[in-house]
Parts: C-alpha cells; sequence; structure tokens
C-alpha cells in the first residue's frame, strides 16, 4: 500500500509507520521539518522522508503537490491524519501558526483538513481510505473531556474560527466559539471535535465513492508526544498522572497500543466506512475481535448542521472555496 502518515516522528505515529514498513508497505513520512523526517527515517527503519508543515498552508500545498508527482500513474491507498499538538495548560495566549491562526486548530483540524482535500482526489476509488487519529476528549461527558467540570469541547456558532491573530486588532476571538479570552486546555478538546465533525462530514461529501472514512480514539497515552508540554509546565505533576493512570487506575495505555490500533485502522478490510472506533479505557483491545469497535460519538459531534457550517468555513480560511 502507499500511505501518508502525518505525526510519524514520535509516538503511535512512528509505531504504527514501523510496523508498516516491515510489512513492505511504501511509507510517506509527513513530518513539519527535515530533521522530524529523518527522525522519522531512522526510528521506523525506512519509508520516505517529506516536509509538511500542518500550521503552513503553503508547505502543506507543496507536499501534497509532490507525493502526487511521486506516486504518479499509482494512487494512494491511504491518507492517515495522525498529528496533533496540544499547547501548554499555562498559556494565557495563543501560539500562531504561519498563517496566523490560533496553532492549535490550526494545525490540527485546519492543516490537515486542507491536506485531505488535496490528497482525497488520488486516493484509490472504492478502496482508498482515510483515517483520523481523533480522541475521547471530543466528547465532554468523557472521562478527561472537561478539567473539574470545565473545558469541554463545544465550537459554538463557530464566530472564532478562523480570525487572523497576526494583526494589531485587539479583544478578537482566540477560541472556535468565539471568546475572546484563550483557555489552551479546551482548544485541544475543541480540535478533536472538529476531527470528529470533519470525518462526519466528509463521509457525507464525498462518500464510500471517494474513500473508505474512519476515525477512532488511541486511548490515554500519557507517554506520548502529545503530552510534552504538560510535562514541561510540571514534570512531577506528569510522572505522577502517568504513574497513576498507568498502575492504579489502569486507564491509560502504551504507545505500542495506540500503534497497533492505528495499524489496524490503517490496514484493516471490516470497518465500515463512517465508523468510529475506540475501546474501554485502560483496555489493550487493538482490533474489532478483542473490542476495539465501533462506539458512540458526542451529541455535538453528531450536529449534521454544525459539521457542514465548519466544513463550509474551513474551505474559506484554506483557501478552497472558489476551487
Amino acid at each position: 500500500l502507499n500511505i501518508v502518515i502525518t505525526g510519524s516522528s514520535q509516538g503511535i505515529g512512528m509505531d504504527a509507520a514501523k510496523r508498516l514498513i516491515q510489512q513492505n508497505h511504501r511509507v510517506y513520512h509527513a513530518c513539519r521539518n527535515e530533521e522530524r523526517a529523518k527522525v522519522a527515517v531512522e526510528g521506523c527503519g525506512g519509508g520516505i522522508p517529506m516536509v509538511c508543515n500542518l500550521g503552513d498552508f503553503d508547505s502543506i500545498r507543496t507536499f501534497a503537490k509532490d507525493v502526487t508527482e511521486d506516486i504518479r500513474d499509482q494512487k494512494l491507498d491511504v491518507l492517515c491524519l495522525n498529528a496533533g499538538i496540544a499547547p501548554s495548560g499555562k498559556a494565557t495566549e495563543p501560539k500562531l501558526t504561519e498563517d496566523g491562526y490560533e496553532e492549535c486548530i490550526g494545525t490540527n483540524h485546519l492543516g490537515h483538513f486542507l491536506l485531505a482535500n488535496l490528497l482525497v482526489p488520488t486516493l484509490n476509488t472504492n478502496s482508498g481510505r482515510l483515517v483520523v487519529t481523533a480522541s475521547s476528549v471530543h466528547d465532554p461527558e468523557s472521562p478527561g473531556g472537561t478539567i473539574n467540570g470545565k473545558g469541554g469541547a463545544t465550537l459554538g456558532n463557530l464566530s472564532g474560527l478562523g480570525v487572523k491573530l497576526n494583526t494589531n486588532e485587539k479583544n478578537k476571538a482566540t477560541m472556535p466559539n468565539g471568546d475572546t479570552t484563550y483557555d489552551a486546555r479546551k482548544v485541544y478538546n475543541d480540535s478533536k471535535l472538529c476531527n470528529v465533525l470533519f470525518c462526519r462530514e466528509a463521509y457525507k461529501r464525498w462518500g464510500t465513492n471517494a474513500a473508505n472514512i474512519r476515525s477512532f480514539n488511541p486511548g490515554l497515552i500519557p507517554t506520548s508526544g502529545l503530552f510534552r508540554e504538560p510535562r514541561k509546565d510540571n514534570w512531577l505533576g506528569a510522572a505522577v498522572f502517568q504513574f497513576l493512570s498507568t498502575y492504579l487506575l489502569r486507564i491509560a495505555v502504551p504507545i505500542e497500543i495506540g500503534g497497533k490500533r492505528l495499524e489496524y485502522m490503517i490496514t484493516s478490510d471490516e470497518i465500515p466506512s463512517g465508523s468510529y472506533y475506540a475501546a474501554p479505557s485502560g483496555s489493550k483491545a487493538t482490533t474489532k475481535a478483542d473490542g476495539f469497535a465501533q462506539s458512540t460519538i458526542s451529541e455535538e459531534a453528531s450536529d449534521d448542521i454544525l459539521a457542514s457550517k465548519l466544513w463550509d468555513r474551513s474551505l474559506e480560511i484554506v483557501g478552497l472555496s472558489n476551487e
């Protein structure tokens, strides 16, 4: 298979890519810079190193063009949107993408949204797969979906999505729901809600003719690179959380379990298009047969009107509304 994976230089992306390369699949490492691409190749034992900075629309367009040219007469079999970032929980101001948008939503949603729209036409008709790494935190009712009852994912009317923050205007929205006060913990949850809504709308717009669309929750993995900012914030607290969640509460899983789940989502023929897969907290299940199976999504993630509105607004932001 010809497979593009974002975020393959660490975590579950690297673990899955390593397994896929061992199975003789052709893996394109879509990494934010040349250094990370080199790390991906060395860590995975092969693959094709390429630069795809998800926080830079120009970089994404260049990557999509280069992959399309490299594949040429062949087709892309799998596009895996796996990379993700989470800001420091202490942040009171957002970091920005190269295009001036809040970095977490800009990378986790907008960057992946643009990449998918550019590469889905190259996917194998009827057999191509679009795989999205989501998270249970898209649901405020899930464990970890809020912190002390606050920070649950909600996008409101999307009035804050796509606000350019690299200008001198004051009191601009920093959150998708229009809030001007930046909530670093909530914005990651919002980005995962965007991922699930994207899959829902992609299934409706592209159908099964363009790709089999599937998303999943890899599980709580405190050792992954996603938690690097919390570890910087409070390394002792992060270490205690890792110990408690892994050995006492038993709600966490190691990177290898998340990697196996991602590999399964990429290679399995038994997953219906439009599915969201998950396993119970702490479960080591990695296939449908042992309990990693279709699961429910949140009430807001099931909102078809919101999903359509998010899609249309995202098209405008990434510059595809007139293409």
